[in-house]
């Protein structure tokens, strides 16, 4: 599925993994029983992004007193391998791209209560100025913050962690650091165009990573600039595209002359622009010289495998000492091409979303298809306090705000 097709496929697409566990119950069985008995013989895994201080306390919390370990990646590794053992009360906390609230939020409570995690970085998206040092909620319990300041992202302020937050948190051994892959890349599969590059297209707030890559003089354009009116092709996350296609330059670079020749942003202002730009691409794809392919095989493997290793180096070059043995795929899923280059590129473990022939991770299974289950979840596991899937709708309900508090700056201007 496109990712960005439109606002319900993108929906589903970042949530298949959850509506997926509800309706088809692909998650752990302690996620749908009632009374479920004392987690043993398993390993949880769950996938967080964003931290909200009310919320990430009461699960570190329900950890914290039913007596589970939050395991780090490397003593995760050891239970796998560990055929004969039967693991008890473990679990991994996960979390994926390394925003801000990892930083801000996560890192102090972890600390408060003696847990560990792991988090997957897109390095390649990491801005490089890696000096700041934002406030926490250690700030906040010492009066010199406001809650509100640690968890809303700001204009100009990165999305993600810096290196500098990231170095003291892989220094205190709290938080083990591994890859997202370089990127986060989404790639054309397809010369049909779907879509073009417009003031309401959403880039996503770090990264452009809902922007796919492409190329410029022959070279990827990795920062992906939305260039307005260039055509977006039917896409597909890079580790799961069969096979890439390569738009022509000159085509693109027509339709981005267009916008510009009549007027920028006001160019969209008519509401015939989608068909004008169409006939920009019909009409320069048939001008001498034009050349648009696919990838083969051979160019996607390799192109795979270096980005994986890129990764890799990035990581272990900010933080000495870090081994960076682990990949999370980007929109939780990897075609087998994609896991065979990540091995090659030197990593031991790969991890994913749920999955309905391994609903959970047990010794002695396959470490390139560790499965992973939401952290609303979480609170799920057997013990004192544990809530119902009723109080989780309730929460997920709640989150309908979680914009406006996360981007207290949009939420004004748009008001």
């Amino acid at each position: 599925m496109n990712p960005i097709a439109n606002p319900v496929s993108w929906i589903y697409q970042k949530h298949k993994h959850l509506i997926d566990s509800l309706l088809l119950r692909q998650a752990p069985r302690f996620v749908y029983a009632r009374n479920p008995a004392e987690l043993e013989g398993e390993i949880p895994v769950f996938t967080f992004h964003v931290a909200l201080p009310e919320w990430f306390e009461e699960q570190c919390l329900h950890l914290a007193r039913n007596g589970y370990e939050a395991l780090s990646a490397e003593k995760f590794v050891d239970l796998m391998h560990r055929t004969g053992h039967t693991p008890r009360k473990s679990v991994l906390i996960t979390f994926d791209d390394g925003l801000k609230q990892l930083w801000t939020v996560a890192f102090p409570l972890l600390k408060r209560y003696g847990l560990r995690a792991t988090c997957f970085l897109i390095p390649g998206c990491i801005p490089a100025d890696s000096s700041l040092v934002r406030p926490t909620l250690e700030d906040v319990w010492q009066g010199r913050a406001s809650v509100e300041e640690v968890l809303a992202f700001r204009r100009g302020e990165p999305a993600l962690a810096t290196w500098e937050e990231i170095r003291i948190m892989h220094d205190s051994g709290v938080i083990d650091f591994h890859s997202h892959t370089m990127y986060h890349s989404l790639v054309f599969t397809s010369p049909d165009v779907f879509d073009f590059i417009h003031p309401g297209y959403n880039t996503h707030f770090y990264g452009n990573i809902h922007v796919p890559l492409y190329t410029h003089d022959g070279r990827d354009v990795t920062s992906r600039e939305p260039l307005l009116g260039m055509p977006i092709y039917r896409s597909a996350p890079r580790m799961q595209a069969t096979a890439r296609f390569f738009d022509d330059e000159q085509v693109r670079m027509q339709c981005v002359e267009e916008v510009r020749r009549e007027g920028g942003p006001d160019f969209f202002k008519n509401g015939n622009w989608r068909k004008r730009l169409g006939n920009v691409v019909r009409r320069s794809r048939g001008a001498p010289g034009v050349s648009e392919r696919y990838e083969t095989n051979e160019e996607r493997d390799h192109a795979i495998r270096e980005e994986l290793v890129a990764s890799r180096q990035a990581i272990e070059q900010k933080l000495p000492g870090a081994k960076v043995t682990h990949l999370c795929y980007p929109w939780y899923e990897a075609k087998p091409f994609a896991i065979e280059a990540s091995r090659k590129a030197g990593f031991e473990v790969n991890y994913f979303g749920h999955r309905a022939s391994r609903p959970t991770n047990r010794p002695g299974q396959d470490l390139y298809g560790v499965v992973r289950v939401e952290d609303m979840f979480l609170e799920r596991l057997p013990g004192t306090g544990r809530v119902t899937l009723a109080q989780i709708a309730q929460r997920l309900r709640s989150l309908r705000s979680l914009p406006g508090r996360l981007f207290p700056d949009a939420h004004r201007t748009a008001a």
